[in-house]
């Protein structure tokens, strides 16, 4: 039987995809959402990172409201994991190499549309709330998450 707690499942789904849709609000209020690559760090427990440019709307709309969720799925829609939590942008540089190395070279379109790393900055979501879904098995469970 699979694993029914959500950031288990979660952590196995990443694992294995590597991409998920973070959906922060734009200035108008409206969601906005994009394909990311995302990885989490084994010392640094309930958090997700990604890598963007310091400036971007996606910087921009966490600055303005730092709410984000991100969804993640296999293939055949038959796993789908969501996660609400807060974002922060950080420009650390022992972070933004040890995010890079848990990234691995899962970045090459990144590189092709963001070719400088002096412009690179970091968003670690804490992570709040993990719903996991299984349709086919009708699993519908969240969890809150402690800090």
């Amino acid at each position: 039987m699979k694993d029914q707690d959500p950031l288990r499942a979660f952590r196995a789904l990443l694992d294995s995809i590597r991409v998920g849709v973070l959906c922060t609000l734009n200035e108008d209020g409206y969601p906005h959402c994009r394909w990311m690559t995302a990885a989490t760090l084994p010392r640094v427990q309930g958090c997700l990172f990604a890598v963007s440019t310091a400036g971007s709307p996606k910087v921009q709309e966490i600055a303005g409201c730092d709410k984000v969720q991100w969804t993640f799925q296999t293939a055949h829609l038959d796993e789908i994991v969501s996660l609400r939590g807060r974002a922060m942008v950080l420009n650390n540089p022992g972070l933004k190499a040890e995010v890079l190395e848990a990234l691995g070279p899962n970045l090459t379109n990144f590189w092709r549309v963001n070719p400088d790393p002096a412009k690179l900055v970091v968003i670690e979501t804490v992570i709040e709330n993990a719903r996991l879904f299984r349709p086919m098995e009708r699993l519908n469970v969240q969890t809150e998450v402690q800090p």
